[in-house]
């Protein structure tokens, strides 16, 4: 088990996951943001927008980004 810091980064809120997570791999970790970002996106739909120029950097104990997803990356979009 490894700890994979999430830190949240768009316009709008910039938050560091200082505590971490105990997850088994950094596909864990990126599925975690995944489900981090579809949670935030929802909220943001329900109050009549959708800014998806956001990030989520994954991190290990020293600092070093592993991997980022966008918040793109973790929606499908479907035009008319």
């Amino acid at each position: 088990m490894e700890t994979y810091h999430l830190h949240l980064i768009n316009t709008r809120v910039d938050a560091d996951d200082r505590e971490g997570h105990l997850l088994a791999s950094l596909d864990e970790a990126r599925a975690m943001a995944i489900d981090g970002i579809r949670g935030y996106l929802s909220h943001e739909v329900r109050g009549g927008q959708l800014d998806l120029r956001g990030r989520i950097d994954i991190e290990d104990d020293d600092g070093a980004v592993l991997a980022s997803v966008r918040f793109e990356e973790a929606i499908e979009i479907t035009r008319a």
